[in-house]
């Protein structure tokens, strides 16, 4: 059965970029920092002033270091802490993911946040920590089993294009009762309308970014500094935005707003 609506939620990781998002018509951010290397918690002060700038919804990952998803005990306690902290600035969800050692979800881990989320009344979105486990379809049922409302994935796969075979299994199995969200690096506006006919879903999930124009312009070449990186600085394009969900409300028959 196919869902009402559709909404483009879009991971953004500065202020400049969650305005450019809502502008350019995405229904929800995901507010994380230094997205290019798969994203961290971001600041207090980053949340707070994206809260204060946008009106849609905003969820934060909630992710204490870059590498795999497999916590320890005292990583567990700094989670539970930002959740503290995105809770009482009154976010309106977040997007988190914890695994075995063995590629599992973490039922210990997850039961602990989903308490904390109920606490604060926080949505929360299993994030692409799914596509690093090593059963989807066991990983999905015990997300169902555990209320998880939302699991962002790519279908296990680089892409979702490459992941769309098990992505339909996914929609089919999860019985209207969790969201199937795709999303990965390489959503445009050419293939979204193709990926949300194709399974039927009524949320995406993607960056649309594009190079800044703005930025430092003078490099010191005697010296390399990592903090600095050394590709452009990536935003948020609010006309690729505009473009994604244009495409996707057609393919889904959404009259213009």
């Amino acid at each position: 059965m196919a869902q009402c609506g559709f909404l483009f939620e879009a991971c953004v990781d500065s202020l400049f970029s969650a305005i450019q998002a809502e502008k350019g018509g995405a229904g929800r951010l995901e507010l994380c920092a230094a997205l290019s290397q798969g994203g961290i918690t971001p600041s207090y002060g980053m949340i707070k002033a994206v809260l204060d700038r946008v009106r849609i919804p905003v969820h934060v990952l909630i992710r204490p270091r870059a590498g795999d998803f497999c916590y320890t005990e005292d990583e567990i306690d700094v989670i539970c802490e930002d959740i503290h902290m995105a809770g009482n600035l009154k976010v309106h969800g977040i997007a988190f993911g914890a695994l075995t050692p063995d590629g599992d979800i973490d039922l210990q881990v997850m039961t602990r946040i989903i308490s904390l989320c109920k606490r604060y009344e926080l949505s929360m979105t299993f994030h692409r920590a799914f596509d690093a486990t090593r059963n989807a379809e066991k990983s999905l049922q015990t997300l169902l089993e555990l209320g998880v409302p939302r699991v962002l994935t790519s279908g296990q796969r680089e892409t979702v294009t490459e992941g769309l075979p098990l992505l339909k299994v996914l929609v089919e199995n999860s019985m209207q009762r969790i969201s199937i969200m795709p999303g990965a690096g390489g959503i445009t506006e050419d293939n979204a309308a193709r990926i949300v006919s194709a399974l039927d879903v009524a949320e995406l999930h993607g960056s649309a970014r594009s190079a800044s124009d703005f930025g430092q312009s003078f490099v010191n070449e005697t010296i390399t500094l990592a903090m600095l990186g050394t590709a452009p600085l990536m935003v948020t394009d609010c006309e690729k935005v505009t473009a994604i969900v244009q495409a996707c409300k057609e393919a889904r028959h959404i009259p213009p707003a």
